[in-house]
């Protein structure tokens, strides 16, 4: 048998020593890679103590945080525009004037992982750190975390994350980021220059950051721990100011006790979990996971719409596009750091009614929805304004209105990149679908909207998130804060079918936040009163005939 020495031993661990100190200044280049989408994202960062410019594709998207404010400097429809936003008040930004801007965290604190053997990456013997946590009852949502260490340089090799993203604050994913290149130190003041649109003439505008405020978050709370809100301000790297550490605090007592009380009272019907929002409100959260923004038609975007017409025929009592005709359903996709929730209820529809008329599933590129039919230039709500949100129907009416209503492929436009790009020339590009307008079902009407779905596809629809909807695992979803109100509105997904469980009548609705995320992706909502108001604007773009059999795949 082969006996190692404890020297050597200790040699393969690393010797064990204390984990290094991560920099607080440094320029990097990074590859951000998410396997599920597929998605790579090269981005350059440069970091000092104030401030912090964050480039995505290769100047694409450019984030810049600044003791003044936020600025983006992004595309809308193909034209460059930049749009800024200076500090709110309040006690987060109390804490910000003596501790500076909350910058994006692309290293992890290493004080919560765990040292492992040694491990190969690419060629390099590097120090590995592992952190992992569980969550939920199906072991999707377990977090494992591992970072690997160059002690011979000196520099960061990969963090590869199944886990909400630390740096950007995403939904429970597969997330590898690769250090391309690694420089500690402070950068160079010109490092930081705005570009001149920025800085000669930028646009009062609300910036939802892909990274959002809640970027320290690793861990999940353990339940048993005692004093368990300052443990999990400890665990997650979180630090308040006192004024905002009491409201928090509030939060978190109150998230636990929801999670609590709702598994209790819906035993047998659903299951819910907690996880690492805790402490933060729905607002915060769906600032990285929504993105639906109620728009306003024009004329010219009326002249393209219809209302549905039932037939009257009774329809069946269950139904599941998934299982009616295997197939016609994609996948459930991930939106990533993008508040694009409306391109993928935009698209969804568009490539079952294809797949169900012609027997073959294409697909289509959200992203060229995403880029291509911004309704303003200022990046406020109610209008399409790329990853800070729009509306499904507009965004079908504008691919009406402005590309007579093509499609092209997502194999001839391109993958999804989950930030604001350039709108794309697709007068050669192979077409995927035409869309000739959209068709409303009236609002509230319950049966228009299951004979819509078993008739004609999956639909477009708008919804609420509830705190107790972050928290879903299995089961149908059926609370109180769920009771219809249009105006609270904040997310845009994909009906693909209906049923009844345990008693109870639902709604089968696909997420767009990854299979990571309640039931593999889906939903079950309940119908009537508290369907979180499914049925208050359900619709789907119309498909010209003509085009289905043309469809290359």
């Amino acid at each position: 048998m082969l006996r190692l020495s404890a020297s050597v031993v200790a040699l393969a661990v690393g010797a064990l020593s204390a984990p290094p100190t991560m920099p607080l200044e440094y320029t990097a280049v990074i590859m951000v890679r998410m396997p599920y989408i597929p998605l790579e994202m090269p981005m350059r960062l440069v970091t000092s103590a104030t401030s912090q410019r964050n480039e995505y594709y290769d100047g694409l998207l450019v984030d810049s945080i600044t003791p003044e404010g936020i600025y983006q400097y992004t595309f809308n429809n193909s034209k460059r525009i930049c749009m800024f936003q200076a500090p709110s008040s309040g006690p987060q930004e109390q804490l910000k004037a003596t501790a500076g801007p909350d910058l994006v965290k692309f290293l992890p604190d290493l004080s919560q992982y765990t040292q492992e053997a040694d491990e190969l990456v690419g060629g390099t013997m590097c120090n590995k750190f592992t952190l992992s946590a569980k969550h939920g009852t199906t072991g999707s949502m377990d977090d494992h975390m591992t970072f690997y260490w160059d002690p011979i340089l000196g520099k960061p090799v990969r963090w590869h994350m199944h886990s909400r993203a630390v740096p950007f604050g995403s939904h429970t994913d597969e997330y590898f980021i690769d250090y391309l290149s690694f420089q500690a130190g402070p950068p160079a003041a010109a490092e930081f220059a705005l570009p001149k649109l920025c800085s000669e003439r930028p646009t009062a505008a609300k910036v939802s950051l892909k990274m959002g405020n809640f970027l320290k978050a690793t861990t999940m709370l353990h339940s048993e721990t005692p004093k368990i809100f300052e443990a999990f301000l400890k665990q997650h790297g979180k630090a308040y100011a006192p004024g905002e550490h009491k409201v928090r605090k509030e939060t978190f007592t109150k998230n636990m006790l929801l999670v609590e009380k709702l598994n209790q009272k819906h035993a047998g019907k659903a299951t819910f979990k907690a996880n690492h929002f805790m402490d933060m409100s729905k607002e915060e959260i769906m600032s990285f996971r929504g993105g639906k923004n109620k728009g306003q038609r024009t004329a010219e975007h009326q002249k393209f719409v219809r209302m549905h017409e039932t037939t009257g025929a009774e329809p069946p009592k269950n139904f599941d596009w998934r299982t009616e005709k295997p197939g016609v359903v994609a996948p459930v996709k991930d939106q990533g750091f993008c508040g694009s929730c409306w391109t993928y209820s935009t698209i969804g529809p568009i490539e079952s009614i294809l797949a169900i008329r012609t027997g073959k599933l294409v697909t289509l590129p959200e992203q060229y929805v995403l880029d291509c039919t911004w309704t303003n230039n200022t990046g406020d709500s109610g209008t399409n304004s790329g990853c800070d949100g729009g509306d499904s129907d507009i965004g079908a009416l504008e691919v009406v209105r402005k590309f007579g209503g093509i499609v092209p492929t997502a194999r001839a436009y391109g993958s999804y990149l989950s930030v604001n790009g350039y709108c794309k020339d697709i007068s050669l590009m192979e077409v995927g679908a035409k869309i000739t307008g959209w068709v409303d079902i009236k609002n509230r009407d319950e049966a228009a909207v299951m004979q819509a779905v078993a008739t004609v596809a999956p639909l477009s629809v708008s919804i609420q998130v509830p705190d107790e909807m972050l928290y879903y695992d299995t089961g149908v979803l059926d609370v109180d804060s769920c009771k219809h109100d249009e105006a609270t509105i904040d997310h845009a997904v994909v009906i693909v079918g209906y049923g009844t469980e345990a008693g109870k009548d639902y709604y089968l609705i696909r997420n767009s936040w990854s299979t990571y995320w309640g039931d593999e992706g889906y939903i079950k909502i309940a119908r009537g009163d508290n369907d979180c108001c499914v049925s208050c604007q359900a619709g789907y773009p119309s498909v010209a005939d003509s085009t289905v059999s043309s469809v290359i795949v």
